[in-house]
């Protein structure tokens, strides 16, 4: 699937779950504008790298 995770519409997130599970697997960039997470920033229209968290 070429558009970006913002365009999706529901069907398509039901129909492609296991795509979706890979995009989203550890997110390192957030949408600014609809606040969704993927893997990889060109999966997002206006992507915003994360900040490194660390673990407690």
């Amino acid at each position: 699937m070429a558009k970006s995770l913002c365009k999706w519409k529901k069907k398509e997130i039901e129909k492609h779950l296991h795509e979706l599970a890979h995009i989203v697997d550890k997110p390192r960039y957030l949408c600014k504008d609809c606040a969704r997470s993927a893997h990889d920033k060109g999966f997002l229209c206006k992507a915003i790298k994360l900040p490194l968290t660390h673990p407690t």
